[in-house]
């Protein structure tokens, strides 16, 4: 996690001094977000293990259209994978994924009493920056470049997000607890048919900008 540390203070010193707007005027909000995720893999040439728990962290922005309708675009860390999970010909293995993770997402919010509740849906790209298998026996961990019996793997990853949330305006900032499932659409390994599943559960906190 020291590699995003300047990411994140450079993030801070941007929400620090940019010119504040309520939250109910501005179409621009910029943010940083961080939770849990848990994720399995599944497909024709693997047996489904257990859903593994992991990491988010990053940023996102949303562009307002409209006073219900806003675009999304979130910069995320996230560790995907699953454990338990039987490749063919092998022992059981956990699959341990990383991604520079990029959701674009269309939402509808609505406003009520101080709150906000939102719904949304997207196409998200992925860029693997870590692959590595660990036996569930013996807990050898191997890069998947040198895991035996794997085809080469697929460094982009496309997935669906779609879910919801919901925001409390502090006045100057929000402060929002999100939900998000993403349906994979890419194989993790060349013409393997095994795909990410995944579900995330992150606390986000956002300043308008502008307005």
């Amino acid at each position: 996690m020291k590699r995003f540390a300047p990411f994140a203070v450079a993030f801070a010193l941007v929400f620090a001094f940019a010119p504040r707007a309520e939250a109910q005027t501005s179409p621009v909000r910029l943010g940083l977000t961080g939770g849990a995720s848990t994720s399995s893999v599944g497909g024709s040439s693997v047996t489904l293990g257990n859903w593994k728990w992991g990491g988010v962290a990053g940023a996102f922005g949303q562009y307002y259209l409209a006073r219900e309708t806003y675009i999304g675009l979130d910069a995320n860390w996230v560790q995907k994978g699953g454990s338990k999970v039987a490749l063919a010909g092998g022992e059981t293995q956990d699959l341990n994924l990383e991604y520079i993770e990029l959701p674009l997402t269309i939402g509808y919010t609505q406003r009520f009493s101080g709150w906000e509740s939102n719904l949304y849906i997207g196409l998200a790209v992925a860029f693997q920056i870590s692959c590595k298998t660990q036996g569930s026996a013996s807990g050898s961990t191997t890069d998947c470049d040198d895991a035996p019996g794997l085809a080469p793997k697929v460094t982009t990853d496309f997935s669906i997000p779609f879910g919801f949330g919901f925001v409390r305006n502090l006045g100057g900032s929000l402060l929002g607890l999100d939900i998000r499932y993403l349906l994979g659409l890419s194989d993790i390994f060349e013409n393997s048919n095994i795909k990410n599943r995944s579900w995330q559960f992150t606390a986000k906190w956002s300043v308008p900008i502008g307005g």
